[in-house]
């Protein structure tokens, strides 16, 4: 009896001292980051994008300085496929609202550029910009948390893998390039959206979220369509892996959503020029065809994708 009472108030001691469930780490971590603002902005008004500011006849001359040196060396590079425009996107968004540039490994010209740029972009632009970013980043985050814990697992599921365990760095800019944001995977998965951008607002924010960093997987998806073509002797467009990930995320967030009441149509079905851009007529078909199998756990990724091709 008495070895019973030793060993139960052992297991209410364990019981009243064992920590509580760890919270999740989030799913994204969004920022407002200056210096990457100011890279992306000053590359993209060096491109035609109009500005409009009443700048001092000295501001006006550093600007246009700073714009004429964007234009001869950075306005024809590509955000997310050219490796030294990552390389100086990974360095400033690490500086993110730092005072200065100080320490930041990127070149030394263009270092000297930004630094006098800084006090011009950080007086009549920065402001309304990071309002802006703030405010889609407070109107995602509800979402995220309320739908994202269902989404992301589905998401990598679809791959064959599992959604990364720490958060995902994502950078809310004025402008992210041509289709209005990109994602990089080296040194670790980072997106860029360009808050503004009317195709990432709303409930949109939350399906390009996932379809960004799904980017992550489009190499073993990439793969499965290729050996897929080989075997069937196809050819096949592409961008048609991208037009996979496309649907699989629209698809999981419509489900996910319509689970919780909320009606929803993808931004890629939305869009009207998505798909045909992507793969030609009757694409969103011919994917929703063989990959929603996939997606009721009918068939394997490789399975959807040797069905895709094969009807080709």
């Amino acid at each position: 009896m008495k070895r019973f009472l030793i060993a139960a108030l052992l297991l209410a001691s364990c019981a009243t001292t064992a920590p509580p469930n760890p919270t999740p780490p989030p799913l994204f971590v969004m920022h407002s980051n200056f210096w990457m603002n100011l890279h992306h902005f000053a590359r993209v008004v060096a491109r035609g994008m109009p500005a409009e500011a009443t700048l001092t006849p000295e501001e006006q001359k550093t600007w246009d300085e700073g714009l004429a040196f964007y234009r001869a060396n950075y306005i024809n590079r590509d955000l997310a496929f050219d490796a030294g425009m990552v390389e100086i996107k990974e360095a400033l968004r690490h500086a993110g609202n730092a005072p200065t540039l100080d320490g930041v490994n990127i070149d030394a010209e263009l270092k000297s550029v930004l630094t006098r740029l800084a006090p011009v972009y950080r007086a009549h632009w920065w402001p309304q910009h990071d309002a802006t970013h703030r405010a889609w980043i407070a109107a995602a985050m509800p979402l995220v948390e309320r739908y994202g814990r269902e989404i992301a697992p589905r998401i990598a599921a679809a791959y064959g893998t599992t959604w990364p365990s720490a958060p995902i760095d994502v950078d809310l800019t004025i402008s992210a390039g041509a289709v209005g944001a990109y994602t990089t995977s080296t040194p670790v998965v980072h997106t860029t959206i360009a808050s503004p951008d009317p195709g990432y607002g709303g409930m949109s924010a939350l399906e390009m979220l996932f379809h960004e960093t799904s980017h992550q997987f489009g190499v073993p998806l990439q793969r499965s369509l290729a050996y897929a073509a080989e075997r069937h002797h196809r050819e096949i467009p592409n961008q048609l892996w991208h037009a996979v990930l496309f649907h699989n995320a629209g698809e999981i967030t419509r489900r996910v959503l319509a689970a919780h009441g909320v009606e929803y149509v993808d931004v890629a079905t939305r869009s009207g020029h998505i798909y045909p851009d992507l793969c030609g007529p009757n694409c969103a078909e011919r994917v929703a065809a063989a990959w929603d199998p996939h997606l009721d756990g009918k068939t394997t990724m490789d399975e959807a994708t040797d069905t895709l091709v094969a009807g080709w």
